[in-house]
């Protein structure tokens, strides 16, 4: 199921059918703020990155969005380390103009790994470990003469 919702400052919640899981991630506005804040919580494959990544995309443009947090601090990742260099080197082409934070738990690698791939490749992503240092980061820029690309 899927909520959408025109105002900046409601959610969009969505839970995923495939493999029946429990997981779900949300996606809102920060009230206040010109920053998309994405969480997923449960397992979560390279697949499923894929497939909410146009939602994120979306989302993103249709609300002139320029600055996007990943909070994935109650994620669990459940791909190799081959599949998750391959998605981190998407990124730049698929969240082109985006500034990426991403905040991770002390303990995950994955995150910071896809970050790291996706930086040396050209996008513009940093990680956290606070949501507060993620904002205080994306905040940090004038997007009114920044473009949001790496270079």
């Amino acid at each position: 199921m899927i909520f959408v919702s025109a105002s900046l400052k409601q959610a969009i919640a969505v839970s995923r059918d495939a493999s029946d899981s429990e997981s779900n991630y949300s996606l809102e506005v920060i009230p206040g703020t010109s920053i998309a804040l994405y969480r997923w919580s449960g397992p979560i494959t390279v697949a499923d990155r894929r497939n909410v990544r146009g939602a994120l995309i979306r989302f993103c443009r249709d609300n002139q969005i320029r600055n996007l947090i990943v909070d994935g601090r109650e994620q669990q990742c459940e791909a190799d380390t081959t599949d998750v260099f391959r998605y981190g080197a998407e990124v730049p082409e698929h969240f082109r103009g985006l500034r990426i934070a991403v905040v991770h738990r002390p303990d995950d690698d994955s995150l910071p790994f896809i970050e790291t791939v996706a930086y040396n490749r050209g996008s513009n992503t940093r990680s956290f470990l606070t949501v507060e240092e993620a904002r205080a980061w994306l905040e940090s820029f004038d997007d009114s003469e920044d473009t949001a690309d790496n270079g």
